[in-house]
């Protein structure tokens, strides 16, 4: 059972000039783009910069609009969009307040959607800490005090506190050394198992997206250019570029 489909989405950005903004073309950032997720699912989207694959996941996240076609959830599961669609970004250090204590940051979600009485909130952000093996020593530091690692495991608090359902993962170990990078991903497959979550993991590295995903898309110019299971598309790709992305992967793991 699907969670969401992606119906023949496109999107194009006007490229203006000029004093008065006079539109002269587009940039056609998605062309024609389908898929379904199941529930539960990882998907994985890979491509270079430039894929779409960033603005396809605005897209789904209704941060922007699409030019054409559309993105249907399944409303019986994503019943409150806010709360139950929710993203990781690539960079923690952007993403975090740096005036609020993580008490504060991680907590802020469980008021806003009144998941937990106010009583109950620091108790409640020092369990969500442990689950991403934080300990609530945390609980009144400020993001400075914390590591690029320590610091993306508090976004990924505050994303757990709003009970999610499909969670978007843009790139989100891609600023993290590897070391860093592994306890992540292996953090990621616990919390799936655990919280039953449905991810959409995108990345430009396909042994990550080979680690973490169960079936895999993979973008080239605003267009999908192969898809399937993960596992097949990697043992055997049916598309040249997504062959010079595997050349790619493992010339970087013999560096």
């Amino acid at each position: 059972m699907s969670i969401l489909t992606v119906d023949s989405v496109t999107k194009y950005f006007p490229i203006e000039r000029g004093i008065f903004r006079k539109e002269t073309g587009v940039v056609r950032a998605l062309e024609g783009v389908s898929f379904s997720v199941r529930e539960f699912e990882t998907l994985g989207i890979v491509g270079e910069s430039g894929s779409g694959k960033t603005t396809l996941a605005k897209i789904i996240l209704k941060l922007i609009r699409p030019t054409g076609g559309e993105v249907v959830f399944d409303t019986k599961k994503i019943v409150h969009f806010r709360k139950d669609v929710q993203i990781i970004f690539q960079n923690p250090y952007n993403s975090l307040d740096p005036r609020m204590r993580v008490a504060d940051i991680v907590g802020e979600p469980l008021l806003i959607h009144g998941l937990a009485q106010k009583k109950h909130i620091r108790a409640r952000v020092a369990q969500l800490l442990q689950d991403v093996e934080m300990d609530e020593t945390s609980l009144d530091r400020y993001p400075s005090a914390f590591s690029g690692g320590q610091r993306q495991r508090i976004c990924i608090a505050r994303v757990l506190a709003c009970e999610p359902r499909l969670i978007v993962l843009d790139e989100p170990i891609s600023s993290l050394d590897l070391t860093i990078q592994s306890k992540l991903l292996e953090l990621f497959l616990t919390l799936k198992e655990k919280f039953k979550f449905t991810y959409i993991f995108i990345s430009h590295n396909l042994a990550v997206i080979k680690h973490i995903s169960d079936s895999l898309i993979v973008m080239r110019g605003g267009r999908i250019e192969e898809r399937g299971k993960t596992d097949d598309i990697l043992d055997n790709p049916g598309s040249p570029y997504t062959r010079l992305l595997l050349e790619a992967a493992r010339a970087q793991v013999l560096q």
